[in-house]
């Protein structure tokens, strides 16, 4: 149903527990980019000092939520976020596997020759929901041994840190993107220093994650040593979809539709057009019900603008229980890809009940505080930017002339795939537009 109507005027996945003296163990069920057609504006991560060491002194990991009563057990908070791809009809393109954000070297993939298929060994089907750097902390007073189970039925993670004790599908047996998952079994230790980390520069994505004052995590080895970090981290490609859609016509106004029978805590429109931009809460999407929404204007200068844009999702982030510094990392964490980039785009905070569903996640020993939150982002296609790469795609196949696939961003498959849902005749400009589909499949 059409629930209301709301003009706007123009102007890493967190888990946190403490135990029992003789925990069991428990499962909760379930489960960075140039969108625009112009690159992104700025790299360097706002919040981060690069003159400064990146790795954070020790403090106190003793979890917000223990200050008053001491509880003495396990803790752990995760935050991650899902990209998608969306035309004005509203339907999920594929073709997302194209990285925005690299990561360092050492971090671990299935296939670390192949970027193009998003450091898979290979790609059996286009994947429609691209699943960023959720990442795991955890708090403990003592030294403790943590095992962590992840699945992820309807995809298959590409890149974690530390190492897994197992994961599946196996290399090289990979039939579809489906049927993920992955066992660490690290120790939880106050003891580990953060200089132990691999250093990575303070500008880089990887860093504003370790900002958080939680409970390292080691991977031992038989020397003594092994992988440490702030966090575990993963991410990889799904072939769900979202129950979130957003159409749109000629006059421009998104309608955003909650198909689903859960509502969705808080939802936000963001437009940035060059050195300008805005963010407006839409506040809840109820169960079932369509908002039409007018996007913003890109009015506010963009330092403003992501003042503004990091203090609101902060908000609706720590709402969810996560603790404030951990809310922070994610909102630095994502600043550019979400809040710089080029493009009109709807984030939304998701419900606990569809994590729980897509990433199915098992701590032992059992934290009996558990905070997992997910923020879907979803890149708007506009009809008159469809409208434009058809008829660029047209002249070009008349012409013969060079495509620049680049100059599309990140998403330039999907945009090309949303386009050749448009084009019907005549068939020259159908071949050409698969073979640009073809060439911008095979981009890192």
């Amino acid at each position: 149903m059409r629930a209301r109507s709301l003009f706007l005027p123009s102007f890493f996945f967190v888990v946190s527990a403490c135990s029992s003296k003789d925990p069991a163990p428990a499962s909760t069920a379930g489960a960075a980019d140039d969108t625009g057609v112009t690159p992104a504006i700025d790299s360097a991560v706002p919040g981060v000092d690069a003159s400064k060491d990146d790795t954070r002194p020790a403090t106190d990991t003793t979890p917000p939520s223990c200050v008053e009563t001491g509880c003495d057990g396990l803790v752990a908070q995760e935050w991650g976020t899902y990209t998608s791809v969306q035309g004005t009809d509203g339907k999920t393109l594929g073709g997302v596997h194209h990285v925005d954000e690299a990561l360092p070297s050492w971090v671990h993939r299935r296939n670390f020759t192949n970027p193009s298929e998003y450091f898979f060994e290979k790609l059996p089907e286009e994947p429609l929901q691209q699943l960023e750097t959720p990442v795991i902390y955890f708090w403990s007073k003592k030294p403790i041994d943590v095992e962590v189970q992840v699945r992820f039925p309807q995809g298959v993670v590409g890149e974690w840190y530390p190492d897994a004790k197992t994961f599946a599908p196996a290399i090289d047996s990979l039939t579809n993107v489906a049927n993920g998952s992955m066992t660490w079994d690290l120790k939880v230790d106050p003891g580990i220093s953060p200089s132990s980390f691999a250093p990575v520069d303070p500008t880089e994505i990887w860093a504003p994650s370790r900002h958080v004052a939680s409970t390292p995590v080691l991977l031992p080895n038989l020397s003594g040593g092994g992988e440490s970090e702030q966090f575990i981290f993963y991410r990889g490609l799904g072939t769900y979809d979202a129950p979130i859609s957003v159409t749109s016509g000629a006059d421009g106004v998104l309608h955003v539709k909650n198909a689903s029978s859960d509502e969705v805590p808080a939802a936000f429109v963001l437009q940035v057009i060059a050195d300008k931009a805005k963010i407006v809460p839409i506040g809840a999407l109820h169960a079932g019900a369509t908002l039409d929404v007018t996007p913003p204007a890109a009015t506010q200068p963009l330092d403003t603008y992501v003042v503004d844009a990091q203090r609101t999702l902060k908000t609706a982030l720590v709402a969810t229980g996560l603790y404030d510094d951990v809310a922070q990392a994610m909102v630095e964490t994502w600043t550019r890809s979400w809040f710089k980039n080029m493009g009109l785009r709807v984030l939304y905070v998701a419900p606990r009940k569809w994590t729980d569903a897509w990433l199915p996640t098992t701590i032992t020993p059992t934290p009996i505080s558990l905070t997992r939150t997910l923020v879907g982002r979803l890149e708007v296609i506009t009809q008159a930017e469809e409208t434009e790469l058809v008829a660029k795609i047209r002249e070009a196949a008349k012409t013969h002339a060079t495509f620049d696939i680049a100059s599309l961003g990140r998403f330039a498959e999907p945009r090309l795939r949303r386009a050749l849902t448009l084009l019907t005749a005549p068939t020259d400009d159908l071949v050409y537009a698969k073979g640009l589909i073809e060439q911008s499949h095979e981009r890192p």
